[in-house]
């Protein structure tokens, strides 16, 4: 039983042997029961992202180890207070490393570090900064803490800004700053809309205008094309008419008085009709 070892799930080993106090850092084991031989058994490290948190509000659920929130001052020396989450993840094909230099005393090394960092990193932010600029400072903050981390073989899988606390006095004045540019903004917008609305405005009354062109345009069009078509109708039904009565004349041999005769009789009937 003593030749057996096991390491559990979102765990990884490094077996160690108890009689001569060394470790076989060349081999990484990963979840599973195994053969390890007299006095050895696993030295166990997370497989899985873990959390460390420097904040104290009660309203946050823990995540993870939780420590005090960090104090420092900006770059232009006003008090600042961060609390700040941040994952990290042991990196497992440098384990051996890890445990040859750290032994198990890893996370304490590397919070000392990670929080070094961040107060380094946020001294150099001047207050309004860290206001204005609050993505920036973040993802400044993680990059920074990923390099370090790297020199105790882990990487940064994310980090969060969850507060930072400037002086009441500061804040207030900041406030105060972003109302007076976000009111100017609207006022800027406004006269925008405005410019917007009178340039509408004019495009508007040149297309009625311009819609005004076609519409008498196209009636004038009309009228013109109904009188020429009339006057072609009324020249087409003289002609038919003379036609006719030449055939007349003809046909009866009639004289100009008997055609003028004819020709009131035939009104005569149209009228009766």
């Amino acid at each position: 039983v003593m030749s057996l070892g096991t390491v559990p799930p979102l765990h990884m080993g490094i077996r160690y042997n108890g009689f001569s106090k060394a470790a076989d850092t060349s081999t990484i084991y990963s979840p599973g029961r195994y053969f390890v031989g007299p006095f050895n058994k696993f030295m166990l490290f997370p497989s899985t992202v873990q959390c460390i948190e420097f904040a104290d509000s009660a309203a946050l659920p823990v995540m993870g180890t939780r420590y005090a929130p960090l104090h420092t001052r900006t770059k232009d020396g006003l008090g600042l207070h961060l609390q700040v989450s941040l994952q990290y993840k042991l990196l497992a094909p440098l384990l051996g490393k890890l445990y040859g230099e750290f032994n198990m005393n890893y996370e304490p090394v590397i919070t000392s570090s990670v929080r070094d960092t961040l107060i380094r990193a946020a001294s150099e932010y001047e207050a309004t900064q860290l206001w204005e600029e609050r993505v920036q400072f973040g993802d400044r903050m993680q990059q920074l803490v990923n390099k370090e981390l790297k020199n105790a073989y882990a990487e940064c899988w994310g980090l969060q800004l969850m507060l930072i606390d400037l002086p009441d006095v500061f804040e207030h004045r900041i406030v105060l700053t972003q109302i007076q540019k976000q009111n100017m903004l609207i006022r800027e917008q406004e006269q925008r809309s405005a410019q917007i609305r009178a340039e509408t405005s004019v495009i508007e009354a040149e297309f009625d205008r311009r819609v005004r062109v076609l519409m008498a345009g196209g009636q004038a069009n009309y009228t013109l094309l109904t009188k020429e078509a009339q006057a072609e109708a009324t020249k087409q039904k003289i002609g038919v008419e003379s036609e006719v009565m030449g055939g007349v004349k003809s046909d009866l041999t009639l004289g100009p008085e008997d055609l003028v005769l004819y020709q009131r009789y035939g009104a005569m009937d149209d009228l009766e009709a």
